[in-house]
């Protein structure tokens, strides 16, 4: 009986701190608050400066707790806000190497950089897709982002199709994808390769290639 007593004494006694809780979630913060926090969970290194800025389309995702509660409007600007951002490798759409996109793919380097003691070369680059996507039939991989495995098989792509103007039209879309991806789904998780620097165009030619191209082993 006595246990009985306490236990509801105690469930009593925690009513209060749960209503002030739930009172605080409901208190605005201010946008400076939240700049003071990132900022002092930050190194002092200069590079670091840039995170803390948000473009246009990294506000607008920033106001939605999902892309489904946004409105059509705002997910039509930031895709038009992306797409203006995509560049093209020097000779247009082609078919790359995808023996070149594979190491990219498989490379969990590139875009880091660290201020304990060593840093990345800059010739060091990585797509680090594995972390989120299974893509070779065997090979493990993440599944935070779609399968790939038979990508380009999904796609239809055949050698007798590679170089006609809708075969290249379907390179071109993944190769959007890979550049740009909240040019086609706003507000993604996946990382905005080329817009950032991370990977430059021949980079991303390559690793469509890969995982699109017929002889690629991710269509095997």
């Amino acid at each position: 009986m006595r246990k009985r007593v306490l236990i509801a004494s105690l469930l009593i006694a925690g009513l209060p701190l749960i209503a002030v809780s739930k009172q605080k979630q409901k208190e605005s913060v201010k946008e400076e608050e939240v700049l003071a926090v990132l900022k002092s969970g930050l190194d002092q290194d200069p590079r670091f400066a840039p995170k803390l800025v948000q473009d246009e389309s990294q506000k607008i995702c920033s106001k939605y707790p999902s892309r489904e509660a946004m409105p059509a409007k705002e997910i039509q600007r930031v895709m038009e806000l992306e797409a203006k951002n995509i560049k093209y490798p020097q000779w247009g759409i082609y078919w790359g190497d995808w023996n070149e996109g594979k190491k990219l793919v498989n490379s969990s380097r590139g875009g880091r950089f660290a201020s304990y003691g060593f840093s990345d070369k800059p010739t060091d680059k990585g797509g680090n897709c594995y972390a989120c996507h299974l893509i070779e039939k065997g090979v493990p991989g993440g599944t935070m982002g779609p399968q790939l495995t038979g990508y380009g098989k999904r796609y239809g792509i055949t050698k007798e199709n590679m170089n006609t103007p809708e075969g290249l039209e379907k390179l071109k879309t993944v190769y959007n994808i890979i550049y740009n991806a909240w040019s086609l789904y706003p507000c993604s998780s996946m990382p905005r390769f080329g817009y950032h620097g991370a990977l430059t165009p021949e980079d991303i030619i390559n690793i469509a290639t890969f995982l699109l191209h017929p002889d690629s082993p991710v269509n095997k």
